[in-house]
């Protein structure tokens, strides 16, 4: 086992994705444990989990599509790692959108912990889940395209040889190693692999823990929900209301009122069968996994859980996201409308008990509550 402490010389730990490989529960795990980390000489930089997220943006450039101006940000990703570099032992910093950043973005990213040992650390997964996952996130961003179109994009880009952008910038682990650890000696550069779906969330707790340096056996995790998915009908609802939505509602604020609370909230809550990826696509991806295993190994990076957990197989039956039944979805709608009438109701309840309490003296802050619940 790697040592449990961070005391000692300078070393930042930079976890940079893939995304969808059980990077939020990780973070969240590691946030949950921040005290109990920092009493171990292991800091998390930031006043804020949110932090690590904002730097990321900064670092690839993504002012306009997550909604926050340059010049609001910008500084995050410096400022971030000036607390790692005045931290006397170890630092880990961590998100997922860092992984995607192109050579020029990772390199600047880089050069901002000149002066300190940096060790790199990718977590990944079956890219057959990720597949699945993946499209229904871009879906929990604003995306309204169905699986096929998505499906076609993901394998013109194979047969071209093109895995710098779209799915496989986030999704090609090789890509994100030689943009982020080049030079790097490969003991200290780690690839973290999943385990397979159904796994106790424990098994990739306890492999990170290795692949950072930190005994993770008595640091309980303690994340009760992370990253909800949803189900094939589920995710055809939402395609449906970002079609309607048309841009009315941009980031940050889509974030927290559509994909916070619409879908993770109130349509997560639903049961239903979870997409799964058709044999065709299935097929070329586990052609590109095992390629992906045999850079890995022939690399000679550190390991920690089954490479052969990143070559998926294939379900001959699967049927495509896209064919969801009408009645299934329909049913999906009417659940959610009611679900949102039944809370509507609770806030009118609330409204009335606070204005019975407060009285006609409490008249102006009364009609502003009721105001903000739409009474």
């Amino acid at each position: 086992m790697v040592a449990s402490t961070g005391a000692g010389p300078r070393r930042v730990v930079l976890h940079v994705g893939t995304p969808k490989s059980g990077t939020t529960f990780l973070q969240q795990a590691l946030w949950n444990n921040r005290d109990e980390l920092a009493e171990r000489g292991v800091r998390l930089p930031g006043s804020r989990q949110r932090d690590m997220f904002i730097g990321a943006v900064e670092v690839r450039e993504q002012y306009r599509f997550w909604g926050y101006p340059a010049e609001q940000i910008d500084g995050t990703w410096a400022s971030l790692c000036r607390d790692a570099k005045q931290h006397d032992g170890l630092t880990i910093m961590s998100h997922e959108l860092l992984g995607g950043a192109d050579p020029e973005q990772a390199r600047r990213a880089l050069a901002e912990l000149d002066g300190v040992r940096v060790d790199v650390v990718l977590t990944v997964r079956d890219l057959v889940r990720q597949a699945t996952s993946e499209w229904q996130e871009r879906v929990k961003n604003g995306s309204s395209r169905r699986f096929t179109r998505f499906q076609r994009r993901v394998v013109r880009q194979i047969d071209r040889g093109n895995f710098s952008s779209g799915f496989w910038l986030n999704q090609d682990p090789v890509g994100a190693l030689d943009r982020w650890a080049t030079g790097l000696d490969p003991a200290r550069v780690h690839v973290v692999v999943a385990p397979p779906s159904g796994s106790d969330p424990g098994a990739l707790w306890q492999s990170f823990g290795e692949a950072i340096g930190v005994d993770t056996s008595t640091l309980d995790p303690a994340v009760e929900r992370s990253n909800q998915a949803l189900g094939e009908a589920q995710v055809a609802v939402l395609r449906r209301v970002n079609k309607a939505l048309d841009g009315r509602i941009e980031h940050p604020m889509y974030a927290r009122v559509v994909k916070n609370y619409f879908a993770e909230n109130l349509l997560a809550q639903q049961s239903g069968a979870r997409p799964q990826c058709p044999p065709r696509l299935a097929t070329r991806l586990r052609r590109v996994a095992q390629q992906h295993v045999e850079v890995i190994r022939d690399r000679g990076y550190q390991v920690h859980g089954d490479l052969a957990h990143l070559v998926p197989e294939v379900d001959r039956e699967a049927p495509s996201p896209d064919k969801v039944s009408d009645d299934a979805v329909v049913q999906a709608f009417a659940d959610v409308v009611a679900e949102l009438l039944v809370k509507q109701a609770g806030n009118r309840r609330e409204a009335a008990r606070v204005a019975a309490e407060v009285g006609p003296e409490g008249s102006r802050p009364l009609r502003w509550l009721k105001a903000r619940l739409g009474r």
